[in-house]
C-alpha cells in the first residue's frame, strides 16, 4: 500500500516537473504564432489653410476719354457792299410783291363761277370790269377808283405786254374802256359783258390792248 502511495507520488512529481519544464516553450511558441494586433494610425485630417482668401476687389473700367473737338469760332458775316445790299432789298421786294400778286389774283379768280357782269357794281357777286379790280385789289389793302379809264391813268408804271407779270392791269380800247387782270400764262381774268358774266381768257385772243399798268410794287 505504501509502496502504491510512493509510485503515484513519485509521478506526479515526474509529470510536474515536465509541466514546468514545457510551459515556457510553450507559451512561447503560441506567443510566436499570434501576430500583435496591428497598430492604425489615425489618418491626418486635411489641413485647411487659415490664411484668409483675398476679396477681389471691383473694377470700375475707367471711360476712354473721348477727343475733345475743338468748336471752331463762328467766322463773322462778311460785309455786303452797297450793290449787294441793294441786291438782296430788291429781292425781298419782288418776293413780298409776288405774295400780294397772288392774292389778288386769288380773289379775283374764286368769283369767276357764281360772279356776274353788273354795271357799276364791285362786289360780293356782282361787278363790271373796273368793280372787280376794285373788289381784287381790296385785298391787299389798295384802293382803286370805279372806271378803267381813271386806273389806266391815275396810279401805277405802264408796263408793255411783254413785261407784264401776274397782278399786272391790263387796259382796252381807245380811249380806255376795259380793264382785265393778267393771272399769268398768257391769260387774263375780267368781267367781260352781260353776257360772258366774269371769264378767263387768253391775252392773245382779247383785242384791242393798248398798256399794262403795275400797281403792286
Amino acid at each position: 500500500m505504501l509502496a502504491r502511495k510512493f509510485a503515484l507520488a513519485t509521478a506526479l512529481a515526474a509529470s510536474a516537473s515536465l509541466v514546468i519544464s514545457l510551459g515556457p516553450a510553450t507559451i512561447s511558441a503560441t506567443a510566436e504564432e499570434v501576430p500583435p494586433p496591428a497598430v492604425t494610425q489615425p489618418t491626418p485630417a486635411p489641413t485647411t489653410s487659415t490664411t484668409p482668401t483675398p476679396t477681389p476687389t471691383p473694377t470700375t473700367s475707367t471711360p476712354t476719354p473721348s477727343p475733345t473737338t475743338t468748336t471752331p469760332a463762328p467766322t463773322p458775316p462778311k460785309k455786303l457792299t452797297k450793290a449787294q445790299k441793294a441786291r438782296a432789298k430788291a429781292k425781298a421786294k419782288a418776293k413780298k410783291a409776288r405774295a400780294k400778286a397772288n392774292k389778288v389774283i386769288k380773289a379775283a379768280l374764286s368769283k369767276v363761277r357764281r360772279g356776274q357782269y353788273v354795271r357799276g357794281r364791285s362786289g360780293p357777286n356782282s361787278f363790271d370790269c373796273s368793280g372787280l379790280m376794285i373788289y381784287a385789289f381790296r385785298k391787299i389793302g389798295v384802293k382803286l377808283p370805279h372806271s378803267s379809264r381813271a386806273q389806266s391813268t391815275r396810279r401805277g408804271k405802264k408796263i408793255s405786254k411783254k413785261n407784264l407779270k401776274p397782278g399786272d392791269l391790263v387796259f382796252y380800247y381807245s380811249p380806255v374802256h376795259h380793264v382785265a387782270l393778267y393771272i399769268g400764262n398768257g391769260k387774263i381774268v375780267h368781267a367781260r359783258n352781260p353776257r360772258a358774266d366774269l371769264d378767263i381768257t387768253k391775252l392773245s385772243k382779247y383785242p384791242h390792248f393798248r398798256w399794262g399798268k403795275r400797281v403792286i410794287r
